[in-house]
């Protein structure tokens, strides 16, 4: 019969009795305590005694005791599969472990991190917050008591109090890529972008500056929504869409939406660039890798994880710093999908 007894937690007093010190002196390694004077061998013996009993820290007593749990959480919509939210988590959690932290994330659904009024998660004790395209959600936990002092660095526009924001020029990189097709000969230029994007989100940026760019070129604008979250989605409900109606240029949302666009072109006999240019954003593997390389707006994610993280670990030794928000340049990659030569 098997055994259906609660296993005991692993405590400070387990790992004495291993190490064979008392509990405060196990405490005082376990806690990063370097004030108080004691042998490496002491530390290394109290370490290996630790990882041989499986210790695993109490972060709400931590917390009480020192203040710090050395846990950082990251906050992300996990409704759809973006690309570039992983490469920025992987970014992250290399910064975490350089600096002795560890990563707990929050998942997000949309109407959690992107509409005003969502609920926030319940946290867990953290010494701050990254926030991924969640800026809803961190406006909404700001409102509730107890939650207005917690280090935040916001990936994106949103300040907030005790909070550092760092962007970038997305409206801006949008508006240089269509004024390149424009410049390459392009009028009837289309942006493709998500259907809930169109029907939400009328100033979100890459269709912000698409709009001035069309309209500082007195061209018609065109939008093409889409559905999906694959580019095979996207060939597929593109398909009908593009073969009524002729674009000497599509701008499109992301790589995956401009490989989709370009799958549904090659498979209706349209040849890009010559009869149809494409660019997309985000600079995935996967654009350079397609089978004619797709053009896209590249984002510095190294500049801004790296920013991020070090303004966030700023904050967390001096939460009353003042709010401070930078915007990065993005440059435009482009590739033969866009090439008139």
């Amino acid at each position: 019969m098997a055994d259906s007894r609660r296993p005991n937690r692993i405590t400070l007093k387990d790992v004495a009795k291993v190490a064979g010190v008392s509990i405060q002196t196990v405490s005082h390694v376990l806690s990063g305590n370097t004030k108080v004077s004691l042998p490496e061998t002491t530390r290394t013996r109290v370490r290996a005694a630790a990882e041989k009993v499986g210790y695993q820290p109490n972060r709400h007593a931590q917390a009480i005791r020192g203040g710090k749990t050395k846990l950082i959480s990251v906050w992300m919509p996990v409704d759809r599969p973006i690309v570039t939210y992983m490469r920025y988590l992987k970014l992250i959690s290399e910064y975490a472990k350089r600096d002795g932290y560890e990563l707990m994330v929050n998942c997000l659904q949309r109407n959690d991190a992107l509409i005003e009024g969502g609920k926030p998660p319940t946290l867990y004790p953290v010494d701050g917050i990254i926030s991924i395209d969640s800026g809803k959600a961190i406006l909404e936990y700001r409102k509730i008591k107890g939650n207005d002092h917690i280090p935040i660095s916001i990936l994106g526009f949103e300040q907030v109090p005790y909070s550092d924001s760092v962007s970038w020029d997305l409206d801006g990189a949008a508006k240089r890529a269509v004024y390149d097709l424009i410049e390459r000969g392009a009028r009837r230029i289309a942006h493709v972008t998500p259907d809930w994007i169109l029907a939400d989100f009328p100033r979100e940026r890459r269709r912000k500056g698409y709009t001035e760019a069309m309209e500082s070129a007195g061209h018609e604008k065109f939008f093409i929504p889409t559905q999906g979250d694959t580019s095979s989605e996207v060939k597929d409900n593109l398909l009908l869409q593009l073969k009524e109606n002729s674009f000497e240029a599509l701008f499109c949302f992301n790589d995956t939406i401009a490989i989709g666009a370009a799958r549904a072109l090659l498979e209706l006999g349209i040849k890009i660039p010559d009869q149809t240019m494409i660019i997309g954003s985000g600079d995935y593997p996967e654009a350079a890798d397609f089978q004619i390389p797709i053009s896209s707006i590249h984002q510095p994610l190294e500049a801004i994880v790296e920013k991020s993280w070090e303004w966030l670990i700023e904050r967390i030794a001096k939460p009353e710093l003042p709010p401070r928000m930078t915007i990065l340049d993005m440059s435009i990659t482009h590739r033969e999908s866009t090439s008139t030569l």
